[in-house]
């Protein structure tokens, strides 16, 4: 059974606490009333240890970590997790719910100053531990890397800079703090570095408020795709159509990088109503290259198809490939699961095509096209085609 609070009054000017209360189990709740003439108090006051230890509050010490600092992500916004300004909800804030089992994503939910937010401990449990094992480990310690190669394959010193500074600046840490604070982030997730530098770039992704402890805060930009696998066959054409839209803006829409994404899945992807905009979430294994490194003409346009989460360093270094997210899309979202290798999985996210749309726009053919031609120009050609169609069916 759960002991959730409700409502309390303390009568002061006699010996007798009344407590209204609630004792919930798996499959029901029942309210109690109770009071003490005697020793109401003490019960009061035990009930409230107990309710917050079974429930987090923002400035919990086993929500936020802040004795790990500065092996965490920041202190930049501790002052406002102590006020109201901030607040928990869903089941997750229950701490009986804190582990592997049962949140093994460490995502929580709730505001800051009434905007929705995600709460995100970046790691699960099991990795956070091994991780303050190595850190306790002298010889596991050496092994640890700092580098930003991975994110950053092709950069210069100044390019790798612009990415250290921009998170070190969002930590509310200085000198060595904010070092051993943006060491532990590359370890443990790049995400809070990548959304550091590109949180004001107007590229679909989310805004990265800060931290405290080791819990990143990042807007909430609404409900995975996963959502909407059953909604209605227009309304799936128009999400498709901005996923499209957006995985190729990061390709384009910045003028100084390339953003090439390849943890392709619809958990990836959310809706957000308020924009009607696709946006990309978990950015963990983005690969960010400096567009001055390629002239126009320096563009792939036959190369074999990429798999997995990262790029080879050789290829991407070497040539723009300005259709790369738009074959993910393709080939991991839209494409049915019969038109792709054995070893890759495919959402099939357009299912269900009517047999009138696809006879008149060859929408099945258009989208395997996308997904398994080599050729950079002929992708290009089709996504292009892709939106006009997917607008017309909108």
């Amino acid at each position: 059974p759960i002991l959730v609070a409700d409502d309390y009054t303390f009568k002061l000017n006699k010996a007798t606490t009344t407590t209204k209360y609630w004792i919930c189990t798996i499959t029901d709740c029942a309210a109690k009333v109770h009071t003490d003439s005697t020793n109401g108090l003490m019960k009061i006051s035990s009930f409230f240890a107990i309710n917050k230890w079974l429930i987090y509050t923002p400035f919990s010490s086993d929500f936020v970590e802040l004795e790990t600092c500065p092996a965490c992500f920041g202190i930049s916004l501790c002052d406002l997790f102590k006020t109201k300004d901030v607040q928990l909800s869903g089941w997750e804030r229950f701490s009986f719910f804190n582990n592997d089992q049962f949140n093994i994503k460490n995502i929580y939910y709730g505001s800051l100053k009434n905007q929705p937010v995600i709460f995100k401990k970046m790691a699960h449990h099991s990795e956070w531990i091994s991780f303050d094992i190595c850190r306790q480990n002298k010889s596991c310690h050496n092994h640890v890397g700092t580098s930003l190669t991975t994110l950053l394959p092709c950069s210069d010193h100044l390019f790798v800079s612009k990415f250290r500074q921009a998170f070190i600046n969002s930590t509310g840490f200085d000198g060595l703090e904010s070092e051993i604070s943006l060491d532990t982030t590359i370890e443990i997730n790049l995400e809070p570095i990548v959304l550091s530098a590109l949180s004001n770039s107007d590229l679909p992704i989310p805004f990265y408020y800060g931290a405290c402890g080791r819990v990143g805060v990042f807007s909430n930009e609404g409900s995975n795709l996963v959502s909407y696998l059953q909604y209605s066959f227009r309304f799936r054409a128009f999400l498709a159509r901005e996923l499209l839209i957006s995985m190729h803006q990061l390709n384009t829409r910045n003028s100084d990088m390339i953003v090439y994404y390849g943890d392709v899945n619809l958990e990836n992807f959310v809706y957000n109503q308020n924009e009607r905009r696709v946006k990309i979430i978990d950015l963990e294994y983005v690969n960010i290259v400096e567009r001055h490194l390629f002239s126009a003409t320096n563009v792939n346009s036959d190369y074999k198809h990429s798999q997995g989460k990262q790029l080879n360093s050789n290829v991407y270094c070497r040539r723009y490939l300005p259709d790369y997210n738009v074959e993910q899309v393709c080939r991991y979202v839209l494409s049915p699961s019969n038109e792709t290798n054995q070893r890759e999985m495919s959402s099939d996210f357009l299912h269900s095509i009517p047999a009138s749309i696809n006879r008149r726009w060859n929408l099945t053919n258009i989208i395997s096209a996308c997904a398994q031609t080599g050729s950079t120009s002929e992708r290009l050609v089709l996504y292009e085609q892709l939106l006009k169609i997917l607008s017309q069916i909108v």
